[in-house]
């Protein structure tokens, strides 16, 4: 089960333990010796015997020069200035004048002038540190503020440097959640390393922030694994819903309408489900094949003509559609040859007038006769047939003879020669 972020107690103290290394991050500090190193040893002044009853010259000189020697403090103090007046503040450590002021300082912890002029030695120290922090020169300032620390740990500079490091460590540490928290784990780990890198830092400290990014990244990638499940659970309900819909369609005749409905509407949805699309695709064409079919045997050519030219447009192996297509062309003839066409919408090449019958003439009888023909590939007439006449019978033959002399252009249609029925009226009048 994913957990929440809320669950981690020790993400939430994450605060205090960047807090707590302003107490104990400085440790390195504090493991040093508060006390300067000891001032070497000076040399005993012999003692002068006063009882003595003669000193010999040279003797007495050595003994007044012994006795107007400088003290150790005073060497050291004079060593102090010297160094500090030289640059020498802090480096090398043991002939620095930080090192003489803090030897002056042992001896004799009220001597106000070595305290006043190592004040203004730690000034100028405090200006080079601060130039360091400024610059991100971590390490050298640490360093300086080490040696500070020995002799004035609660030093201004001290402080700063300690401050400094401290929020230079939190500011990286909580780069480093925010980048766990964002799946970001390299520039995670880069940051921590980075923070655990600066001088004076607490390693358990960051033993605790590194548990809380691990458990970060735990909830972090079991959420993912969540999402993606549903995702995956989302999709898969969205594409069965497709497929039934469509497989409906097909099942209902839907082919292709109406729009937006049909099956050919709903294969053309944009998703990733090829396969399904695939498939569905296949189940449509046997479908819309199918449908040709029963639109030909039912007389539905044109329904039959746009189903058949979709299934053509589907796919690019149209073989087995070459059959249905022959059929369906065979249909459109057959159905054209048998549609009744009048005379006049054909091309007559030739005539022949009727012949009135002579009892017709001699009566002054007149009348029609409708005649339905076929006019073949070649043009000619065939399969005439009397529809209709009028007075009956009396026509009927001079009408068909006249009919079997007419020629005609071929007639095409769907580029083939076909036969075509015609009809016409055959009129006998007088002049």
């Amino acid at each position: 089960m994913a957990k929440d972020n809320s669950s981690l107690p020790l993400l939430l103290t994450i605060t205090g333990a960047v807090v707590g290394v302003a107490v104990g991050g400085w440790f390195f500090l504090n493991q040093e010796s508060t006390e300067p190193e000891a001032a070497p040893p000076v040399e005993a002044t012999p003692a002068v015997d006063t009882t003595a009853p003669s000193v010999e010259p040279d003797t007495a000189v050595a003994v007044a020069e012994t006795e107007s020697a400088p003290s150790a403090t005073e060497v050291n103090l004079r060593k102090a200035k010297l160094a500090a007046e030289s640059g020498i503040l802090v480096f090398p450590e043991d002939s620095s004048a930080l090192y003489y002021y803090g030897l002056v300082l042992a001896d004799e912890p009220g001597n106000a002038i070595a305290r006043a002029e190592r004040d203004t030695v730690l000034a100028e120290i405090a200006t080079v540190v601060n130039d360091h922090l400024a610059a991100e020169e971590f390490s050298d300032a640490y360093v300086i503020a080490t040696l500070v620390a020995r002799q004035v740990p609660d030093h201004l500079l001290v402080r700063e440097t300690q401050q400094v490091l401290d929020e230079k460590s939190k500011s990286l540490v909580d780069d480093a959640i925010q980048f766990a928290r964002d799946g970001n784990d390299s520039q995670a780990d880069q940051l921590l390393a980075a923070a655990q890198a600066l001088p004076g830092r607490n390693p358990e400290y960051f033993v605790a922030v590194r548990e809380s990014v691990s458990e970060i990244r735990d909830v972090r990638i079991a959420a993912d694994q969540e999402r993606q499940r549903r995702v995956q659970l989302a999709n898969d309900q969205a594409r069965d819903a497709w497929v039934e819909q469509v497989r409906g369609a097909i099942a209902d005749g839907n082919l292709l309408f109406p729009a937006g409905a049909s099956a050919a509407d709903l294969l053309r949805e944009s998703n990733e489900w090829n396969d399904e699309r695939a498939a569905l695709t296949s189940e449509l064409r046997i479908a819309l094949i199918g449908a040709i079919g029963a639109a030909i045997r039912g007389g539905d050519l044109n329904e039959a003509e746009v189903l058949l030219d979709r299934v053509y447009a589907m796919d690019g192996d149209t073989a087995d559609l070459n059959p249905l297509r022959a059929a369906l062309e065979n249909a459109f003839v057959a159905s054209r040859s048998e549609t009744v066409v009048r005379v006049g919408d054909l091309t007559r090449v030739s005539t022949a007038a009727p012949r009135y019958p002579p009892r017709a003439l001699e009566r002054e009888i007149t009348g029609w006769v409708e005649v339905y023909f076929t006019v073949t590939p070649q043009g000619n007439t065939a399969d005439i047939q009397i529809a209709d006449s009028k007075p009956s019978r009396i026509f009927d033959t001079a009408a068909v003879k006249a009919v079997e002399k007419w020629q005609f252009e071929p007639v095409e249609y769907r580029g083939q020669v076909i036969s075509q029925r015609v009809a016409t009226r055959v009129a006998f009048k007088l002049d």
